[in-house]
């Protein structure tokens, strides 16, 4: 694919710091697992995706580069409504608030959840992914986020700086 964007997480300034080392990761290796761009050439094998489709997604391959190697499991078509730069920010945050809430949780329509970190990377998705789940929402925030945090959906906001949230 050709890379147009290419997300920044913590793990890429944590390998060039040199703590991947441990997980066996040290330079030189292409950085940047979340990416956005466009299909430029299919495998043979390769029923999902024809040339010039849009696609995001984590890919191990690296994202750091003009282009880069993707495998069908790894990407999936980009939302027309995004551009390639936000929808490059979205599959890590977006995975891990999935995988927490509905992987392990198993949340579901009805229930009650409250989001800590509602106006960060991960906390924003899950707002919207327990919303469009049909979750009563309760997000948890600092009070300069709560006008954000309400428009993402949440249904209650509490503001941790002036709130004791465990008594609420």
């Amino acid at each position: 694919m050709k890379v147009h964007a290419a997300g920044v997480n913590p793990i890429d300034w944590k390998i060039r710091g040199g703590v991947g080392k441990r997980m066996g990761l040290t330079l030189p290796i292409t950085l940047g697992g979340e990416v956005a761009g466009i299909i430029e050439r299919t495998g043979d094998e390769i029923r999902d995706f024809k040339e010039g489709d849009a696609v995001y997604g984590i890919i191990p391959s690296g994202g750091f580069a003009e282009y880069a190697i993707a495998k069908t499991g790894e990407i999936g078509p980009k939302p027309k409504s995004l551009d390639f730069i936000n929808a490059a920010a979205i599959p890590l945050g977006g995975l891990t608030a999935w995988q927490a809430m509905f992987d392990l949780a198993s949340l579901s329509s009805g229930q009650r959840i409250l989001i800590a970190g509602a106006s960060g990377g991960v906390g924003s998705l899950a707002v919207q992914l327990a919303k469009a789940k049909g979750a009563y929402v309760i997000g948890l925030a600092s009070g300069r986020n709560k006008e954000f945090v309400q428009q993402l959906g949440a249904d209650e906001f509490v503001d941790y700086t002036k709130q004791d949230f465990e008594k609420s």
